[in-house]
């Protein structure tokens, strides 16, 4: 198969899917994992897609000069996909190394959570999942020993969510940690997202949950959403990055919030 045809299929699945993934690609084409690395390479140089840990996600257009920081408020999930990915790496592989073999686990949506369902797949043989994600199922979906359970509900094509007909059934599992992703963390404020469908089954994974741990790079610290979910000390414990100023992260721990600091990986 020559480049320009491997080039098109992982375009063409980009666009399908919102991500792609690596070992699914070397399955689908017939070709090494360094094949598919150098594939993913050139698309990205060409500036097609962006190169996340385990696979890629379509690259984000160049914002304007008229584009106001400060707005608009929502942040789409493609955008996401692209900002601060070394930091949510080393967030989430310090986050699976806190899983142990077997376990519930819950994740909801977004890109860090995306990441983190790529870091359980990578480390664990047998778990249980529960999320509301798409993505997260797709990522998951060839663990033959993973159980994914879906929570159900209405999908929502822009975050690649279900939503609305969860909590019936989060009422009647056990989670022993659910690793939630947030838009904005605040001392005072709390956790907050930015849609309230997704926030209310955030609240309801937590109260579901044995252990609730909040994966949140600096660039989240002192961000408020639309919608609030909880106190932020209400976490058992929330991951960041060593971009965290020192100053910032001791007001966390003063509100009786427990922070641990990771280094981006190399």
């Amino acid at each position: 198969m020559l480049a320009s045809q491997r080039h098109s299929i992982i375009l063409e699945l980009l666009q399908k899917e919102g991500t792609v993934h690596t070992a699914d690609l070397v399955r689908r084409m017939n070709v090494s994992s360094e094949t598919v690395r150098k594939d993913l390479d050139s698309l990205e140089q060409s500036g097609r897609l962006t190169r996340v840990h385990g696979g890629a996600v379509p690259a984000v257009p160049a914002a304007s000069p008229e584009d106001s920081p400060a707005a608009p408020s929502y942040i789409s999930f493609q955008t996401r996909n692209s900002r601060n990915l070394d930091q949510k790496a080393a967030i989430t592989e310090y986050a699976a190394s806190l899983v142990k073999e077997g376990q519930v686990i819950a994740l909801d949506y977004g890109s860090t959570s995306q990441i983190m369902a790529l870091a359980l797949k990578e480390r664990f043989r047998k778990l249980t999942v529960i999320t509301n994600s798409v993505q997260n199922l797709l990522i998951l979906s060839d663990c033959p020993g993973f159980t994914v359970i879906l929570t159900g509900g209405i999908f929502n094509k822009e975050e690649f969510t279900l939503v609305d007909d969860s909590p019936p059934l989060l009422d009647r599992l056990h989670i022993d940690i659910f690793f939630m992703s947030v838009s904005g963390v605040d001392p005072v404020i709390g956790c907050t997202d930015q849609g309230l469908s997704e926030a209310r089954i955030q609240k309801q994974m937590m109260d579901s949950a044995s252990r609730t741990i909040v994966l949140a790079d600096a660039s989240k610290f002192g961000q408020a959403s639309l919608v609030k979910i909880c106190p932020a000390e209400a976490a058992d414990l929330i991951i960041t990055d060593s971009r965290l100023p020192e100053d910032q992260a001791e007001r966390f721990r003063k509100a009786g919030s427990r922070l641990k600091i990771v280094c981006p990986l190399p």
